[in-house]
């Protein structure tokens, strides 16, 4: 199965202003897929991304 992300416009102005580039976020997500992140319950799991200076929230 092929997985895709999708960001929000507001994510990725965010992301962007904080120079979070989409090969950290694919890494991010692959740490996450590994257990890497905190999970919240629900589909719901917080990531600390751009060398633990950001958080993120993630839904699936």
């Amino acid at each position: 199965m092929k997985l895709r992300l999708f960001k929000t416009r507001r994510f990725a102005e965010a992301a962007n202003k904080a120079w979070i580039c989409d090969s950290e976020l694919r890494e991010a997500f692959g740490e996450m897929l590994r257990g890497q992140a905190d999970n919240l319950g629900g589909g719901v799991w917080k990531k600390r991304l751009n060398q633990n200076r950001h958080r993120s929230i993630i839904l699936a």
